[in-house]
């Protein structure tokens, strides 16, 4: 519920600073008898959920973990499918080294071979038969499912503040603050028994420039006389993105515990960007004299020119890959040339360059069902990190042209048409006449078995009457389009 303070209320806040949030309306200013000391704060609550009593015991108990993948399901709306994981949880108190390994099912496969990772509250690493190894990556987005290693992080962090009372799930809260780099944090604690009720803040997010973000626990449960959350969940702009169920808790001998020992960390502090969004500089593969694929580890591209015109296949990755693209078409293309931006799909990072282009003043290009969602993409507002588009909003006009059958450009030039499988709905794929080369967006993955997506590109290329000789896609490098064919004559093994 929104809380107003009155006149005596404003008076007591500047009375009671630092341990209240001035100018929030929803938080108040805390009661008599309230802690005001952080650490006592943190003391407490870490002595509530049993932290103490494990005296050199390790923390271990399986989950399982639903993760939901709005940014690449068939649709932009829900229901979205979900990635399952069974997992193994290790916590080490002492070091706050969690150790997690995991199964994960998607659909079509699974569960994948296990996996390990490492972490602790600044680093994350993979661990393999060799020993961990730094990855890219915060390791705090699962950590932070750990109520144990929320509350040993803040109580080993510095600059911690009582900011006040806020209600929260029906009851009041004590909430605590923190920096976590250039982002402010906040901690729930229930006044009553002390327990964690959730973390709070805004995140920086590649597409939608900052979200709100909720790690909530609930269902608590006792087992060897501890308690943690039988159920934690990641909250993103009020959406259930992480839910993970605890089971089988136990305290553990060290000696019968996994490797727990957190290495050095050797990546620059806050480099925790995934590797397929690093917007590394794009090498070049030449189709012909007039279009190129633009290649990172992340994803491929194309630019090509035809009648003066430029025409951009998809906007991947972030602002920062978008405008090396935009460089590179000036070298390769010199001059003042009109841009068109063709979006084949609307994967999240396949569309977050886009609004670069836009506040650049290309034309997008797109299926017709592409419109709203790239609309709320456009119109989201930046205010955490202002990007292009934010700085120049009021000039920009989002100029877009929908595509539901074969569309033709310079002719029959360029000829864009939508793939429309029942796996490839909403999808579409360009084709370059004079270089009979067949942009399949990315439905084509896999070179060396028969899949679904390829043989709706396949289709699709029949039913427009399209013969490439040469094909690419964000994830498959120039081929030759007898082998895409082939691929799907292969006998499943």
């Amino acid at each position: 519920m929104k809380y107003k303070p009155q006149l005596s209320r404003i008076l007591l806040a500047f009375l009671l600073l630092p341990y209240v949030c001035l100018g929030n309306p929803v938080c108040e200013p805390l009661e008599d008898g309230d802690l005001k000391d952080p650490q006592a704060i943190l003391k407490r609550a870490i002595e509530a959920v049993g932290i103490p009593k494990v005296q050199g015991k390790i923390l271990h108990f399986q989950n399982m973990l639903s993760n939901v993948q709005d940014y690449q399901s068939d649709r932009t709306y829900p229901p979205f499918f979900s990635a399952i994981s069974s997992g193994e949880v290790w916590f080490d108190p002492q070091s706050g080294a969690e150790r997690i390994t995991t199964q994960t099912v998607f659909p079509g496969g699974g569960p994948s071979p296990a996996s390990t990772t490492l972490s602790g509250a600044q680093s994350l690493f993979v661990v393999r038969d060799s020993g961990p190894t730094q990855i890219p990556g915060s390791p705090l987005t699962l950590r932070r499912l750990n109520a144990w290693a929320v509350l040993l992080d803040w109580r080993d962090s510095s600059g911690i503040a009582v900011i006040g009372r806020e209600m929260y799930r029906d009851y009041q809260r004590i909430v605590l603050s923190r920096k976590a780099g250039q982002v402010e944090e906040r901690l729930y604690l229930d006044p009553k028994t002390w327990f964690p009720v959730k973390v709070d803040l805004t995140e920086p997010n590649y597409l939608w420039g900052q979200v709100h973000v909720e790690y909530l626990y609930s269902t608590w449960v006792e087992a060897d006389g501890v308690f943690l959350p039988g159920s934690s969940f990641r909250v993103v702009d009020g959406e259930t993105i992480l839910s993970r169920t605890t089971g089988n808790i136990e305290l553990k001998d060290q000696s019968s515990a996994p490797n727990l020992k957190l290495p050095n960390s050797t990546a620059p502090a806050g480099d925790t960007t995934p590797l397929f969004l690093q917007p590394l500089p794009p090498k070049t593969t030449k189709v012909s004299d007039n279009t190129y694929i633009l290649t990172n580890p992340g994803y491929s591209e194309v630019i090509t020119l035809i009648d003066n015109k430029v025409y951009v296949f998809d906007a991947t990755q972030s602002e920062a890959r978008a405008k090396q693209d935009d460089d590179l078409i000036r070298q390769l293309f010199p001059g003042k040339h009109e841009i068109f931006v063709v979006v084949t799909d609307l994967a999240w990072p396949h569309v977050a360059g886009v609004r670069y282009w836009v506040a650049s003043g290309a034309t997008i290009i797109s299926h017709r069902v592409s419109k709203d969602f790239l609309t709320k993409v456009v119109d989201r507002k930046w205010t955490l990190s202002p990007d292009l588009l934010e700085k120049n909003r009021s000039k920009v006009k989002f100029k877009f042209v929908p595509v539901d059958d074969l569309y033709l450009a310079s002719g029959d030039k360029l000829k864009i048409a939508p793939i429309d499988g029942i796996g490839s709905e909403g999808a579409l794929m360009a084709y370059l006449s004079t270089d009979k080369f067949l942009w399949a967006s990315d439905y084509i993955q896999d070179l060396t078995q028969p899949t679904l997506y390829a043989a709706e590109v396949i289709a699709a290329t029949t039913r427009f009457g399209i013969q490439p000789e040469q094909a690419a896609a964000e994830h498959t490098p120039l081929t030759s389009w007898k082998t895409v064919v082939d691929a799907q004559a292969v006998k499943n093994r």
